[in-house]
């Protein structure tokens, strides 16, 4: 079973269960503590940041004459980030580290130094895959008016604006916070800890109004402009098969090879981000399903199977590359095995 219900239960008014009432136990939360916070965060981070890294690589080689390039490269610089701080919050719940003799409270650390950078750097590979779903729906619209307003340049400063933009906006729930010395009876010492100089309900308020815009905001978008962009792949693909000039069909299956890249990202960000939109949901809707509330064990459980899909995303795209892009392919073989005779193989029967 995934939910562990705690046997002692109190009824409250209405034969509701009261507050001390607990979805997820204690118990089942510690084990999820070691397994899933610890062992599959680490796990998955670290194949994502090799992953991540090739396609750093791969991406700078290539270049950045091309705008979606750019845009890849942004996304790529994002997941890495987010997996970097997952992988931090992976060694901070590792009761090999969190037990032993720091003088700092990893758990509570870590909420500051790794899941809200996390969080940053997720929202901000969610904006640019909305920013990059709308580009492609209007390369495929208006394809010479967006070559020349879009411009390499352009795209850099708008990727650049919308790290900053994201970054302005998750400063609030640092402003209350500190680090200070706290008491731990339990270690008879005093360890470095979290502190929040603001009530609860106002950081509860900040970070479930962030969660919400952020979350949601740029999933809606990715939402309509994927489902614009295959709609708008069959039109070209009916348009193609009718149109008599080569020209006209070489420049439309260009653009339509970049746009069904951008779909299969999209469409790999949206089934991984969607828990993640529901729990936002969950945690505006309901109080009680958040840190510090009555049923933040269910909360922890379930934020951390969020992360490790997030993760999952954040690892996978390199293989939406290699599948889609003949010349990411090569490049990919070329710079790693010396072998792109290979991809050319593998490259048979997908078009790019």
């Amino acid at each position: 079973m995934a939910l562990n219900v705690s046997k002692n239960i109190t009824e409250g008014q209405n034969g509701l269960p009261s507050a001390n009432y607990k979805i997820v136990s204690d118990e089942l939360l510690a084990v999820v503590s070691v397994v899933m916070k610890s062992a599959m965060y680490d796990g998955i981070s670290g194949f994502g940041l090799l992953t991540n890294a090739a396609c750093l690589k791969v991406f700078w080689t290539m270049g950045f004459k091309n705008t979606i390039n750019v845009s890849f490269f942004a996304i790529t610089i994002a997941d890495m980030g987010c997996l970097l701080s997952l992988l931090w919050m992976g060694i901070c719940y590792n009761p090999l580290f969190a037990d032993s003799n720091i003088i700092i409270d990893s758990r509570s650390v870590q909420y500051l130094t790794g899941g809200w950078p996390k969080f940053y750097f997720t929202r901000v590979s969610g904006m640019i895959t909305a920013y990059l779903t709308f580009e492609r729906y209007l390369s495929m619209t208006i394809p010479l008016k967006v070559k020349l307003l879009l411009t390499p340049r352009r795209v850099k400063a708008i990727l650049v604006t919308l790290y900053i933009f994201t970054a302005l906006c998750v400063v609030p729930i640092y402003v209350p916070a500190r680090f200070t010395w706290k008491w731990f009876p339990s270690k008879n010492m005093s360890l470095i800890s979290t502190e929040f100089v603001a009530s609860k309900g106002t950081i509860n308020i900040i970070s479930n109004s962030l969660n919400v815009a952020f979350y949601n905001g740029s999933f809606v978008i990715v939402v309509i402009c994927t489902a614009v962009l295959i709609l708008k792949l069959n039109e070209s693909r009916a348009w193609k098969k009718k149109s008599t000039m080569r020209s006209d069909r070489q420049e439309v299956s260009k653009e339509t090879r970049a746009s069904r890249r951008v779909v299969f990202v999209a469409l790999l960000y949206i089934v991984c981000n969607l828990p993640g939109s529901l729990c936002s949901f969950c945690m505006a809707a309901f109080p009680e399903f958040n840190a510090g509330e009555s049923q933040q064990n269910l909360f922890f459980f379930y934020a951390a199977f969020v992360h490790i899909i997030e993760a999952i995303n954040a690892s996978c795209n390199i293989f939406i590359y290699q599948k889609t892009s003949k010349k990411f392919c090569h490049v990919f073989l070329q710079t790693f095995t010396h072998g792109p005779n290979n991809c050319k193989r593998r490259q048979q029967k997908v078009q790019n």
